[in-house]
Parts: structure tokens; sequence; C-alpha cells
């Protein structure tokens, strides 16, 4: 009888730390996919960084934006095609299988985004532009309340507060009587609806197929956003003229095709498939940060009070949105599946 009773305590204490080591595992992988995720989108933000000083670079050049928008992703996908044509082709028919998630994803990332965004850097400084896309995190908690009913809380409903009115200060560029006559600047509503765009595009990527690799992935987008933006590209180049080639402009494309389409929008979806959409909006905040520095280092352009006052409260209800005390259990473990 003591012995039965010493094996069963065995086996329980043995079960127990069999538990343990799953849970010690578990934790240890979850927190390396998640490093690598973040330090997958810091890269990202940091090469698109580069990418609005470049596209306010191409206003200079006479560079129309959706010439540079067709020609940044082409030279995109002959790369992609080079490098993994033949695992895309293989996923051919998970790719067409989720055809209603790959296209429109394609059109709004690839297309859409990138399209709107140059148009914004051509109307209105770097700096500007830059700033406005930091309301993307609290954009994509907006979004996760209006489709999926995601709950908020006050604290982070008082983040939204935050970052709007930080957002409201850097579009009105401090002068609010702005707003009662509803007289924003071209280029900052085209960056508002940039943000808007780019914020969809962090939203969907939940819906991301998993039996579809990152690589294949951005292939056929690349492709699909291609052909979504050729009637525009052929329309401005009836209608305002050709891009002009010219060793600027080679080298612009150059930089967006390989730094920001491949590795930076890479490196951007696979960090937000990693950590998931919300930890993705956080990051995005740096964005601005990086940008904003850029355009003053590179293209000289000026900080004033509103930009520093802005980025000060929308830091602030970025942080009060999206900050937690700890992980959430991964619910398969919580519940002890």
């Amino acid at each position: 009888m003591y012995s039965l009773y010493n094996e069963r305590v065995f086996i329980r204490i043995t079960g127990l730390h069999k538990r343990s080591n799953i849970l010690a595992a578990y934790g240890a992988e979850s927190r390396k996919t998640r490093f690598y995720g973040y330090v997958l989108l810091v890269l990202a933000v940091l090469m698109w960084a580069g990418n609005s000083t470049v596209g306010r670079a191409t206003a200079d050049e006479n560079i129309p934006p959706m010439a540079f928008t067709f020609w940044r992703w082409i030279c995109a996908f002959g790369i992609f095609v080079l490098l993994f044509g033949m695992q895309t082709w293989r996923q051919r028919e998970e790719i067409f299988r989720y055809w209603k998630f790959v296209v429109p994803f394609a059109l709004v990332s690839v297309a859409g985004f990138n399209a709107v965004f140059y148009i914004a850097l051509q109307k209105a400084p770097a700096v500007q532009v830059s700033l406005i896309q930091s309301i993307l995190p609290v954009l994509v908690i907006l979004l996760g309340r209006m489709v999926l009913r995601e709950r908020i809380d006050g604290k982070q409903g008082l983040g939204v507060i935050f970052s709007i009115g930080g957002a409201i200060i850097i579009v009105t560029r401090g002068d609010f009587g702005i707003l009662r006559n509803f007289q924003l600047g071209e280029g900052e509503l085209w960056a508002l609806a940039a943000v808007s765009i780019w914020a969809c595009q962090v939203f969907l990527m939940r819906w991301k197929p998993k039996t579809i690799d990152i690589m294949p992935f951005m292939t056929a987008i690349s492709l699909i956003g291609t052909i979504g933006i050729t009637p525009f590209y052929l329309y401005e180049h009836v209608a305002y003229g050709p891009m002009p080639f010219t060793l600027n402009s080679f080298l612009f494309v150059a930089y967006v095709a390989v730094m920001a389409s491949v590795i930076g929008t890479t490196c951007w979806n696979e960090g937000t498939y990693r950590v998931g959409p919300t930890q993705a909006g956080y990051f995005g905040n740096l964005f601005f940060i990086f940008a904003s520095t850029l355009a003053i280092l590179v293209l000289g352009e000026d900080l004033f009070w509103y930009h520093i006052a802005g980025g000060l409260s929308v830091l602030v209800g970025i942080w009060l949105a999206t900050y937690q005390r700890g992980p959430k259990p991964h619910p398969e473990i919580a519940a002890g599946k």
C-alpha cells in the first residue's frame, strides 16, 4: 500500500514536472518569436523612413507619384521572382485558394498606401507627413473596435484621445482656427488618407493564411499590386507626362524597390505575423521618429513647436493605448490543453 502511494505521488510529481517543462519551453519559444518579430519591425520602419525621404526628394526631380509607385513595385516583383519564383509557383494553389484575401491585401498595401503616401510627400514636408503617420497604432485599435467589437478600456480610450489630439496639433500646425473653416492643407489630407490605408493593411494581416509562406505571399501581392496601379500610371503618363529617367530617378527607384519594398515590406509583414497586429502597430510610431530625423538631417527641413508638442501627445497616447503590465497566457496553455 505504501509503495503504491509513493508510486502515485511520483507519477503526479513527474507529471507536474513535465507540464512545467512544457510551459517553460513554450515561454522561451514565444519570447524568441516575439524578439525576432520586434527586430524585423524595427528594420522595416527604418527602411520605410528612408523611403519617405526619397519620396519627398522625388518632388524636386519632377517624378510623378504613380510612375514612382509603378516602377518601384515592378522592379521589386522582378527581384521576388528571381529569388522566390519557384517557391511561389509551388504554392500557387494556396494563393489561388485564398485569393479573396490576397487580392484586396495587395491592392490596399502595394497599390493603395504607396501611391497615396507619395502624393502626400509631394504636397507637404516629409516631417509633417511622417508625424501624421504616427497615429497608426490608435487607428488599428479603433478598427478592432469597429470591425471585431474588441473592447477598449478606459486607459485605451484616453490613449485614443491623446493620439488624435496630437495628430490634430500636427495637421493644423498649431492653428486650431483651421478646423473651424476646414482649411486643411492638401498634403495633410493625403497623409491622413495614407495612414488610414496603412492601418487597414496592419489590421488585415491578422487573417493572412498560415499555409502561404511569407516570400511567396510577397511575390504574389507585388504582382497584383503592380497590376492594380498600372491603369493609374498610364493615365498619369498621358495626362501629366512620363517619368524622367535620370541618374537620381534610377537611384531613387533602386532604393525603394530593394530596401523599402523587398526588405522593408517583407520584414514588416513577417514581424506583424509573429507579434500580432496590435503590437506591430505600436512599432509604427518609430516611423515618424526615424523619418523626421532623416528629413531634418538629409533634406534640411525645419522642426517646429507643433511637431514636438503633437509628437509627444501621440507618444503618450500610444503608451496609454498599448501598454500592458504582463503578457497574456496562451489560451491553450491556460486551459491546460
